[in-house]
């Protein structure tokens, strides 16, 4: 167990989001650690060692940041590319739409692929300018007037804020679309073996038992059907976690922004406790979308 453990950990650092995802885990489980030892004083001694302790966390969990632009150079070209697949597709689906009739399933096909080159779309662009973010941050270019160095950093976190907002209804639909799937298998499944039952006799139904190639293909089927059921159950529950961790993100991002009009839900979120807490709830939901991920290669 233990080695099977250790391989899958292996397998998710492998990709640059495992890293990626790791690396925002222990950025936010450092501040949190640097919050409670912060507030951890009972006497002046262990005090002293604690807020030491507190401030080598924080200077980790700065430098985590800086690394974690590091791996998103580049990044935007991934999207980029699967933006332009999804517009092709977006531009196929209308031109097939025979005139001004189009059935249901083609319109959500085409508002779904509308959807997609507008999430994938502001992902590119957000990876864009997550690298100049990166820059600035170094040290490569950094302007003088501290108004014009939040510029681009403001810039992308607004870019941010509609990725997820485009994000979270093709989730969304995708959630939808599975449990139709989910529906029409069960349909499906009871039709066969209500027509199965029908066709043969108790007689035949034992004869087709016992004899290896009708057996064999019966259990071939039930494989099958086993192995759709836990796609779409996976895909479900990808579907469910992306929702959740987009729309902390998103209030994470609206926060950052001061786009919350409420004055006390604001200091809430902006609150470094609830803020690291969030953003730390995020990073495990990735995790664990990857580790589920990792265990079906």
């Amino acid at each position: 167990g233990v080695v099977e453990f250790l391989s899958n950990v292996g397998k998710l650092l492998e990709t640059r989001e495992g890293i990626d995802k790791t690396l925002k885990t222990v950025k936010y489980s450092s501040v949190l650690t640097a919050l409670v030892l912060a507030n951890a004083n009972e006497n002046i001694e262990e005090g002293q060692h604690e807020q030491r302790t507190a401030k080598q966390l924080r200077k980790l969990a700065k430098s985590l940041s800086i690394s974690r632009g590091s791996l998103r150079l580049g990044k935007f070209l991934k999207f980029s590319l699967q933006c332009r697949e999804h517009l092709v597709l977006y531009l196929a689906a209308r031109g097939n739409r025979g005139g001004n009739k189009r059935s249901s399933k083609s319109r959500e096909r085409t508002y779904k692929h509308a959807l997609e080159f507008l999430a994938l779309l502001t992902e590119a662009v957000y990876y864009f300018l997550e690298q100049g973010v990166w820059l600035q941050n170094v040290g490569v270019f950094r302007p003088d007037d501290p108004v014009k160095r939040k510029e681009l950093k403001m810039l992308a976190m607004k870019v941010e804020f509609f990725m997820y907002a485009t994000s979270i209804p093709l989730r969304m639909v995708e959630w939808r679309d599975i449990e139709r799937l989910e529906k029409a298998m069960c349909v499906k499944k009871k039709n066969e073996a209500i027509a199965y039952e029908r066709s043969m006799s108790p007689s035949t139904r034992f004869l087709a038992f016992i004899s290896s190639p009708q057996k064999r293909g019966v259990d071939e089927r039930r494989e099958k059907e086993i192995k759709d059921e836990e796609t779409a159950a996976f895909a479900k529950a990808n579907a469910i976690k992306s929702v959740v961790k987009d729309a902390l993100d998103l209030v994470l991002v609206t926060s950052d922004l001061e786009w919350i009009r409420e004055q006390r839900a604001r200091d809430f979120v902006a609150n470094e406790w609830v803020y690291s807490t969030l953003s730390l709830s995020s990073a495990l939901i990735s995790i664990s979308k990857l580790w589920a991920k990792t265990l079906r290669v």
